[in-house]
């Protein structure tokens, strides 16, 4: 992976995804309809799979370019 590591889908998915659901949290404080909160931790949970799947691409690249020790 080059160094866009910042303009990666996951990345970019993770982060639209936590925009969202702060959205949804916000507009379920101000309407107090329940399902907007589960909407909220739904999306939530989708964007910090998009994050942990992100960083699991940044540690393999940086296990391939790392030098051997032993």
């Amino acid at each position: 992976m080059p160094d866009l590591h910042h303009r990666h889908p996951a990345f970019l998915l993770s982060c639209a995804f936590g925009a969202l659901g702060v959205v949804l949290l916000l507009a379920g404080m101000m309407s107090s309809f329940d399902v907007l909160y589960f909407a909220a931790i739904a999306i939530g949970a989708v964007s910090l799979a998009c994050a942990l799947y992100w960083r699991s691409l940044l540690v393999a690249d940086w296990s391939e370019r790392k030098p051997r020790t032993r």
